[in-house]
């Protein structure tokens, strides 16, 4: 079942979005209350200050109300300065010489009542009213005041128009400096990864100190996880040694039963019997070693390991010498010894027991992958029958007349065991060639063509 891949960062990033939206959502909103309010109460106070004057330069005179223009200000006298007034009561108006036609309605208000108010002026502009019921000379009146706000509303959409420039640098300059301290903090788990890794190759586990607290937990668990491994696997190989030599006995005692018999049926059959049973119980202590993913212990280097290979399958050839030409590193490579002497030693040995005089071996690294190629120049396969050489499941190395199905069954398990894969061809030395290739830890590549040698 596939898993879901998550992204931390997005996740951090969304939440840091979902918080800082409507954090500076609210701040836009406000500052443009508390902007609108400074310019009610700003201009308001000077309204106010207007309607004073106003009603201190009003006079009642035979010919009805005046307005002593000395003791009001210029601006009022001036057309399309900004500021504005009319003079409202029962059965007339009087209003200043900067307001131009039509002038607004202006309804009579009570004494002592007032309103402030914002109406839309001439050529778009906006105005501030105030207007105030008053009293004077034994007669109600209303007085009319305004004025131009446009100036000020557009400078305080400029300044959020600025704030909110700066809210989205902000923002942007915030996702790109948790995307680095992310990426940072991060780094600080590499030595772990490499730890890991070098764990894998070299079974020696060795957590670096300094690992964050978080993730502290999980270093420590992974470390019990393998260890508890280490040691389960280290039991279940003692236990794969005794049962062999435990097995020894009776499997004697069955072969000199067999031989003492005298009806030489009965004597075939039991010897047929012991071939199987020895081929099959060390065909699965062999896949008991293998099962699961090995932790490795010692690392494989063919210099030290070959030469004693190839010296123990000469004496199997009674005298016959078989030319090896190898092309190996004088290193040890990534993988476990026991794995890899149970790999190559099960590949020589079927090219030992089919070669006529020459077998060749290859071990190199190939682009995230470690390559082994064994030929020789035997009889070889038919090509029709080199796709049923590697058996399906383990019932099929139950048959004994195929002697090297065996070996290649145990060999593509533990290259199954390392992710690798296997592949059968015929040898340009006319015998069978055998491709392994398996990929290194924490390599990315998980396929590739390699060069092959024949």
């Amino acid at each position: 079942m596939s898993r879901e891949e998550t992204s931390l960062e997005k996740k951090i990033r969304r939440g840091l979005m979902l918080l800082m939206v409507p954090a500076f959502v609210c701040l836009l909103l406000l500052l443009h209350l508390t902007m609108a309010r400074i310019t009610d109460e700003y201009v308001g106070s000077r309204l106010g200050d207007d309607v004073e004057n106003i009603l201190m330069a009003l006079q009642w005179t035979d010919a009805g109300w005046q307005v002593d223009e000395s003791q009001v200000g210029e601006a009022f006298k001036r057309v399309g300065s900004g500021h504005y007034f009319i003079i409202r009561w029962d059965s007339g108006q009087l209003r200043a010489g900067s307001l131009s036609d039509p002038a607004p309605d202006v309804r009579l208000l009570p004494p002592g009542q007032q309103l402030q108010f914002q109406i839309a002026g001439p050529a778009e502009t906006q105005w501030m009213v105030r207007q105030q019921g008053v009293r004077k000379a034994e007669r109600d009146l209303t007085i009319w005041v305004a004025e131009d706000i446009t100036a000020f509303i557009t400078k305080q959409n400029e300044y959020e128009y600025s704030l909110l420039t700066i809210l989205v640098g902000l923002t942007l300059l915030i996702m790109l400096l948790q995307r680095r301290i992310l990426h940072w903090g991060f780094a600080s788990l590499k030595p772990m990864q490499t730890a890991l890794l070098k764990g894998k190759i070299d079974g020696a586990l060795d957590l670096p100190q300094g690992i964050p607290v978080e993730v502290k937990p999980l270093a420590d668990a992974i470390e019990r996880l393998i260890e508890h491994s280490r040691k389960q696997l280290s039991r279940s190989r003692s236990a794969t040694s005794n049962l062999a030599h435990e097995m020894k006995l009776p499997l004697e005692h069955l072969l000199l039963l067999a031989e003492a018999t005298e009806v030489e049926d009965n004597r075939d059959n039991l010897k047929q019997i012991y071939s199987q049973l020895q081929r099959r119980i060390e065909g699965e202590l062999r896949r008991a070693k293998i099962s699961g993913s090995p932790a490795p212990m010692e690392l494989f280097n063919p210099q030290e390991e070959l030469p004693y290979l190839v010296q123990i399958l000469n004496r199997k050839r009674e005298g016959q010498e078989i030319e090896v030409v190898q092309h190996i590193p004088d290193f040890a490579i990534p993988f476990d010894r026991d794995d890899m002497l149970e790999l190559v030693g099960n590949l020589l040995d079927n090219a030992w027991r089919y070669a006529n005089s020459r077998v060749l071996l290859s071990i190199r690294e190939n682009r995230g992958f470690w390559t082994i190629i064994v030929s020789d120049d035997g009889p070889g396969i038919a090509p029709e029958c080199i796709e049923d050489m590697i058996p399906k499941n383990q019932q099929d190395t139950s048959d004994g007349s195929n002697n090297h199905r065996m070996g290649l069954s145990i060999c593509h398990s533990v290259v199954s065991s390392y992710g690798g894969k296997m592949q059968l061809h015929a040898a340009r030395l006319g015998g069978l060639q055998v491709i392994i290739d398996i990929p290194l830890a924490g390599s990315e590549s998980q396929e590739g063509d390699s060069d092959r040698d024949g």
